[in-house]
């Protein structure tokens, strides 16, 4: 057999294999990693930024990107008595009872894939973004002991909460790993694996506070994501 056959012979399957690989112009999954973000503003003032876990949904069809993420970390404070609750003396009569508080975000993003350039697309997306912190608070009183020194006591431990909607923008760098092709959920699927690099920022405003703050949330996800799509004749 000649190498102009065998060369033939090669193009002909790959164009069939591609022609049978076809897949629907929908794709749907899930990415699940880690988040990291840090404030700016006067929010930097009360919260610190942390390391944390993300996780959501994907649903594309085309270039158009719909996706819903959430995330919780435990950011710690850089302000003990946020709401600026003082005795008679001005001293503080309140402060946090726990070293870290508990902070939730929730995003819903619409996006679209402005350059596919070999493994690694590119998709911009923007949204809604609820952040919130929660923590307990302390309400103490001081006295003063037998030698004269100031000490407080805890009166009473209580849950407080601040929550925010804003808007979100992201950026997906989405880096192709492999196709895989499986029927286990009915028809045969293509299942995609990306490392999903997510850069984003928000904007809080948090206006219980004493004074009341404002900042950037900036952060970065790193996921995995995998997105099916069903194979098409």
């Amino acid at each position: 057999m000649t190498n102009y056959k065998i060369l033939a012979i090669v193009a002909c399957v790959a164009m069939a294999m591609g022609m049978a690989a076809q897949t629907s112009p929908w794709s749907y999954g899930i990415q699940a990693g880690v988040t990291a973000h840090t404030t700016t503003g006067s929010l930097s003032d009360n919260f610190k930024g942390c390391v944390g876990f993300t996780a959501g949904l994907t649903a594309d069809y085309n270039r158009l990107r719909l996706k819903a993420d959430v995330t919780y970390g435990q950011p710690s404070f850089k302000n003990q008595n946020m709401y600026h609750v003082l005795d008679a003396k001005g001293r503080d009569a309140q402060l946090n009872a726990v070293a870290n508080a508990s902070h939730l975000g929730a995003s819903a993003q619409v996006g679209y894939t402005i350059a596919r350039l070999g493994r690694v697309s590119l998709t911009p997306a923007a949204g809604l973004y609820y952040s919130r912190y929660s923590w307990r608070l302390n309400d103490i009183e001081w006295d003063t002991d037998e030698q004269g020194v100031d000490y407080f006591k805890v009166t009473d431990t209580r849950h407080t909460s601040q929550g925010r909607v804003s808007w979100i923008a992201s950026m997906d760098v989405d880096i192709r790993l492999h196709d895989a092709y499986t029927d286990v959920l009915g028809p045969q699927q293509r299942l995609r694996s990306s490392l999903r690099i997510t850069p984003w920022v928000t904007s809080i405003r948090h206006k219980r506070v004493v004074p009341s703050v404002s900042g950037l949330q900036l952060g970065v996800n790193v996921t995995y994501s995998g997105l099916l799509s069903n194979i098409v004749d």
